[in-house]
């Protein structure tokens, strides 16, 4: 058992179920080693596997019946069973509301299906009972967030980052809560602050730069910086190259502008920005026939591109919860 954990805090997690297996075999009616097991299966993302041991699992007190209730929850939502993850991540936390981790959980299935009014409702739940949790925090204030509560969120934002001024994803929650609001200048201030931090969240550099297109500051330099940072580090972030693309177009770098609005409409079609903005580059360019097409994509689509934002951001925030699980 100590072999076997020590393993998967290391992520040698093939050896580590090689000693949960042995561990079950020589003692059948451990709960901890087919728990376990299920574990180190489920960290490999061999959902079936997983699923077979954890229901194997003897379990002969209330604990050890509420923890294996919410491990099968926690494989059906890797298997994408969404019902059933949901139905047993919340009889578990309704068995034991205390444990940080059934709340999380739960809370974050609750945010991948937009019910939002439910997953504050959890987080609330879960904060009452762990008052020092930075992640069921956040989560309260990112559901906050999603369901429409900013100024409830950007309370709850400034809480945690009050009890944990290093928390990046806290501080890019509020920025973008600030930002959405129309509070530019101190959205733009949380961003900075925030990439003063030694690991800060690659999207606080999109943030600080919207929010200096959005105050038409001229600091094309330092925008740009920030937008090169973020397509480092953000995957795929359309978003981003909309941006650039607006700034060099603003610049007259019309064939720069081009590439980037090209690379945002590859990386999202259904973005109508970058359409638009496609379409203003074209015809400065002289390309009547490509900006006419640009054009007609731009009305074929009625996108928000502050919903795009929000799923941007609900994204990012959603896997800084996962890993705090």
């Amino acid at each position: 058992m100590r072999a076997g954990i020590g393993l998967a805090q290391r992520g040698q997690y093939p050896a580590a179920v090689s000693a949960f297996t042995r561990c079950v075999h020589d003692y059948p009616t451990l709960f901890e080693g087919h728990y376990n097991l299920a574990l180190a299966e489920l960290a490999q993302d061999h959902f079936p596997q997983a699923l077979a041991d954890i229901e194997q699992a003897p379990h002969r007190s209330e604990p050890e019946s509420t923890a294996r209730i919410y491990l099968r929850g926690k494989i059906e939502a890797g298997m994408g069973q969404r019902r059933a993850a949901v139905q047993d991540l919340a009889a578990a936390f309704q068995s034991d509301p205390r444990q940080e981790n059934y709340a999380l959980d739960l809370g974050l299935e609750y945010l991948k299906e937009h019910a939002y009014i439910d997953s504050e409702r959890v987080f609330a739940q879960g904060c009452a009972q762990n008052p020092r949790s930075s992640f069921l925090a956040l989560g309260l204030a990112l559901a906050q967030f999603l369901g429409g509560r900013t100024r409830e969120s950007i309370v709850a934002s400034r809480r945690v980052l009050a009890g944990d001024p290093d928390f990046s994803p806290a501080r890019l929650l509020l920025g973008f809560a600030l930002y959405m609001e129309g509070n530019l200048p101190e959205a733009r201030h949380v961003a900075g602050e925030g990439l003063k931090l030694p690991d800060p969240d690659p999207y606080l550099y999109y943030l600080e730069a919207v929010a200096m297109i959005k105050q038409h500051r001229d600091e094309d330099a330092q925008i740009l910086g920030d937008l090169e940072a973020a397509e480092k580090s953000v995957p795929n972030c359309a978003l981003c190259y909309v941006a650039s693309g607006k700034v060099r177009e603003k610049r007259n770098q019309l064939r720069d502008a081009l590439s980037d609005l090209q690379k945002a409409t590859q990386l999202a079609p259904d973005l109508s920005e970058g359409w638009y903005h496609l379409a203003a580059v074209y015809d400065r360019m002289g390309d009547t026939a490509d900006a006419s097409a640009a054009r007609s994509r731009f009305q074929a689509l009625k996108e928000n591109a502050d919903e795009r934002e929000k799923d941007m951001l609900r994204g990012a925030l959603l896997e800084s919860l996962g890993a705090g699980r």
